[in-house]
């Protein structure tokens, strides 16, 4: 399928495809990531290519008008001036209205902060305030003029694990009740494991914590208040400083999403998603990453563990939410605290009864949301073409 899609870039690789705009020269793509400004490749540009979809790359020499000028971030950083560092003869082009800057991230970071940063460049660099599209995977991004709201985690776990069988093991009696697996080290999250842990919901489960994955997370940023939950400090420093607690993978495969061991997820009825974000830096918004699209094409039902409206978000995309059968309450409260005990309760009930009879109920919304997690492959796909013409 043909997008109608250009993208320039200054500098164009020997094959003919683009080298990531505003990227440190001569690095190999695994480098990108380590190098300020820490700006690579756009995602969208894979998933294209594995579906085959048809777009055109070129050099910013060649750019016809109404073409894009991508600049994928991997984080987004607050006192980078991105636009100090596009070429003066690029900006020419981009100032003159001929060619649009596609900022394209994959973050859940409020996107209103976001805005305000670019708007404030735009006016330092004397750009039309609308130079740019900026697509972010922040549901409150469609409330911001410039910005859009792209699933990224959806296509990207589909696109980097398309090739990993998805069986769902049936007709016997799994081990254990729940999984739970948790990356990095954030507070919220030591929260709800050492809750879940003293209220006993964790026994007969899989899970993980790795305490010992620290980024600079501060317990004053914790957006679930421990008072509320009679839970205290020291007691929740003793079960951080006791970690890591039983690692799924080793350190050196925790994060590769292109591997999943199938062997966890079989093993047991209901997926805990402990999510990235639990009130998605407070914008409002919802931010779902490959964490619970891993339950989703693998077969588990699940509790997400994550930002208010995160079951309205895939409700909207046509997933099944086992409302039947799982007390989903909890996803329409906005108040942290009060949507972590909601959740909490929400699992300690599910623990009381036959796990295998809810699993039982479960299947055939189950298998439904594997079936629609390919089938929207395209779909998201061809949403977000149209997209981003619209606002060409």
């Amino acid at each position: 399928m043909k997008t109608n899609l250009t993208f320039c870039y200054d500098r164009i690789n020997s094959d003919g495809s683009g080298y990531p705009n505003l990227t440190k020269p001569n690095l190999d793509w695994q480098e990108w990531d380590f190098h300020w400004p820490k700006t690579v490749a756009i995602r969208l540009i894979k998933f294209f290519i594995n579906i085959g979809y048809q777009f055109e790359e070129t050099g910013i020499e060649n750019a016809s008008s109404g073409s894009w000028y991508p600049i994928g971030i991997s984080w987004f950083d607050f006192s980078c001036d991105y636009f100090s560092l596009i070429p003066n003869n690029t900006l020419h082009l981009i100032r003159n209205r001929k060619i649009k800057i596609l900022f394209y991230y994959h973050e859940g970071d409020n996107p209103y902060r976001i805005s305000e940063r670019l708007q404030s460049l735009c006016v330092e660099h004397r750009l039309p305030s609308d130079c740019y599209l900026f697509i972010s995977a922040n549901t409150a991004a469609n409330n911001i003029e410039n910005f859009l709201y792209f699933n990224d985690h959806e296509s990207f776990f589909a696109s980097i694990n398309r090739r990993q069988s998805s069986e769902i093991a049936l007709n016997t009696k799994r081990p254990y009740d729940f999984t739970i697996l948790s990356r990095a080290h954030k507070w919220w999250r030591a929260t709800c494991v050492a809750d879940l842990l003293r209220n006993n919901a964790l026994k007969n489960s899989i899970w993980s914590y790795h305490s010992d994955c620290d980024i600079g997370d501060h317990i004053d940023d914790n957006p679930i208040d421990l008072s509320r939950i009679n839970l205290a400090v020291e007691k929740l420093q003793q079960f951080v400083d006791n970690g890591p607690y039983r690692y799924d993978l080793d350190s050196a495969r925790y994060n590769n999403h292109r591997f999943i061991d199938l062997s966890i997820l079989n093993q047991s009825y209901f997926n805990l998603v402990i999510e990235t974000h639990f009130d998605a830096d407070q914008s409002g918004g919802t931010f779902l990453t490959e964490k619970t699209f891993k339950a989703i094409k693998f077969g588990q039902p699940f509790i997400i563990i994550g930002p208010s409206h995160s079951l309205k978000l895939l409700r909207s995309l046509g997933y099944k939410t086992f409302d039947s059968v799982i007390d989903t309450s909890y996803d329409s409260i906005e108040d942290n605290t009060e949507r972590w005990m909601r959740v909490r309760d929400a699992i300690l009930k599910i623990k009381q009864q036959n796990l295998k009879e809810l699993f039982d109920k479960c299947y055939e919304d189950v298998v439904y949301n594997q079936y629609h997690f390919v089938s929207r492959i395209q779909n998201n796909l061809d949403y977000i073409v149209k997209e981003i013409n619209y606002r060409q």
